[in-house]
């Protein structure tokens, strides 16, 4: 995270896998339910992007972007920034109908999942 020397407010960086203090937040509002919240998390984004490589395949532009919305959203909830940045660059390619040509994208997406997870994973214990 880069520091704002004059207001002290974080802002990430595109080399960070998790916001730290929006993690925190979520994780202190779950409380005992967080972990089942993740684990849903991690069991729906590896779906989504078995799909999205499908919709990739298909050249279907309105699922793919259905599909990168939806995991983008999921992970900005729990500050996993990294990830939140290329689904959003996924939806942006699939708005403009390009989903054709972003197999590199998506698998990109899907290792930067893996490095999500055990990161999280890492911080969790588990």
């Amino acid at each position: 995270m880069t520091e704002h020397p004059n207001n002290n407010i974080h802002t990430p960086t595109d080399d960070e896998i998790i916001n730290d203090e929006q993690f925190e937040d979520m994780r202190e509002l779950l409380e005992e339910d967080f972990t089942d919240l993740i684990e849903v998390y991690f069991t729906d984004s590896h779906e989504r992007i078995a799909k999205l490589r499908r919709a990739q395949q298909d050249e279907d532009n309105a699922n793919g972007y259905e599909l990168a919305h939806a995991l983008k959203g999921a992970s900005a909830n729990l500050g996993a920034t990294r990830l939140t940045r290329l689904s959003s660059q996924l939806q942006e390619a699939c708005r403009e109908r390009l989903i054709s040509d972003q197999a590199q994208l998506i698998e990109k997406v899907a290792a930067v999942l893996q490095q999500t997870e055990q990161e999280i994973k890492q911080r969790l214990g588990l």
